[in-house]
């Protein structure tokens, strides 16, 4: 002070030390991508959608806007002499309605076939699965109840693989955490890695002469090392921890997001410049360094220079895995799309009724076309879904020939049936 003066300090520094982390090492687990959620999770994710796939077919086939309910209710109902015929078949041979459909083409029979059961289960199983993955099915439902069954479920996955998404980027990066050196001590106390310092620096005179012995025995137990070059070398290689100045340590390693860096707060100094004393220029100067310290300009410039352009996120990751407690709320949420689904079949049959209380022009009464409509379903129900036997024929030299297979798969032939084909 005899002979200079210095100004404001624009930079606090401290000691710091570094070393690679571990995260570009693989864990050797083939199934990492099962991680972010437990088992139960995924089992109730597959039984889900086995249980959606189901509900999506079953609000199709009962629905009365849906594809199959729509021309369900139209054969039972309609009074055509063609379709009254295909009626009397049907309740001859106790068929399905669609073995009583002729064709001349096969081309149209599979048409046909295709048309009416595009939303069976396993297209629906098909149109679940693929909206897991985030991909679209070739077929959606028509009938509302469907749509928003299906809507609610593309809402649940959506949710479900952005939590997935980022619960699997927590465990990829949580090898970081493995370093467990956070203060000199620990430095001190471990065998693990080896550490070292530039000699001749200010850093380790602090160190050699600081009251605390501790500090003294981690220079003279560490590594000498002649330039910061080869400090950085030893860093890359692995299993080396590097003590030097906080500044100097983050410049130089600051596009390498695996190095993992400690402040330890010891050893700190100021920097400044040195004027002559009693300059005319000091108070110039320390304005100007206050008005840029409250302007950021100095941060600013510390940003420009001492951070990646990319930057490196500070997140060392997590080995948490979701269960169904955590997932619950989201699982509650599915469970009333669903149910509001099967709560829009009702409204659904409800406005069919209405519907055709209003095609009748007042004629019919509204609880008389909802039984109507009820005893239907019931009949369609159990002739269409749990019917026994269901009737197919061929030609074959000339002769008519109908072939009933029953639910056990087997097959007994009737020359006397008239001719019909199943569509």
């Amino acid at each position: 002070s005899k002979y200079i003066d210095f100004t404001l300090s624009f930079f606090e520094d401290q000691a710091s030390f570094i070393v690679f982390s571990q995260a570009a090492k693989s864990s050797g687990n083939i199934f990492f991508f099962l991680l972010p959620f437990k088992n139960g999770v995924w089992f109730s994710i597959f039984g889900i959608i086995l249980i959606i796939s189901f509900l999506v077919c079953l609000a199709g086939k009962l629905s009365p806007y849906g594809k199959y309910g729509r021309k369900m209710h139209a054969q039972q109902t309609c009074r055509c002499a063609e379709c009254e015929h295909r009626k009397e078949i049907k309740e001859q041979y106790g068929c399905s309605f669609k073995a009583t459909k002729e064709f001349d083409c096969l081309v149209d029979k599979v048409e046909e076939e295709d048309s009416l059961e595009d939303m069976n289960f396993y297209n629906s199983l098909w149109v679940v699965s693929t909206g897991f993955v985030q991909q679209g099915g070739e077929t959606l439902p028509a009938a509302p109840s469907g749509r928003f069954l299906l809507f609610t479920w593309w809402l649940f996955v959506m949710i479900l693989v952005s939590m997935y998404t980022a619960n699997l980027t927590a465990h990829l990066t949580l090898e970081r955490n493995d370093i467990n050196i956070k203060t000199m001590q620990d430095l001190s106390s471990q065998t693990e890695y080896e550490w070292g310092l530039i000699t001749d620096r200010n850093l380790e005179s602090m160190m050699e002469n600081h009251a605390n012995p501790e500090y003294g025995g981690l220079v003279q137990r560490g590594v000498k090392l002649e330039n910061l070059d080869e400090g950085i070398e030893r860093v890359q290689e692995g299993g080396f921890v590097f003590i030097d100045e906080s500044s100097v340590l983050t410049f130089n390693f600051r596009e390498n997001c695996t190095a993992y860096q400690v402040n330890t707060g010891k050893f700190s100094n100021e920097w400044a410049f040195g004027l002559q004393t009693n300059s005319p220029y000091a108070n110039v100067i320390n304005n100007m360094f206050l008005r840029y310290r409250e302007d950021g300009w100095l941060t600013e410039v510390w940003d420009k220079w001492y951070k990646a352009e990319a930057g490196c996120s500070a997140y060392i990751g997590s080995d948490m895995r979701f269960d169904l407690t955590i997932l619950s709320g989201l699982f509650s949420i599915f469970v009333m799309g669903i149910a509001i689904s099967l709560l829009l079949v009702i409204i659904e049959t409800l406005y069919a009724a209405y519907s055709d209380r209003r095609a009748s022009h007042g004629k019919v009464g509204f609880w008389h076309c909802l039984s109507r409509r009820l005893k239907y379903k019931k009949k369609e129900i159990i002739e269409e879904w749990l019917g026994g036997s269901h009737i197919r024929s061929s030609k074959r030299n000339g002769v008519d020939r109908v072939t009933i297979v029953d639910v056990n798969g087997e097959m007994e032939s009737d020359d006397r049936l008239p001719r019909v084909v199943m569509s």
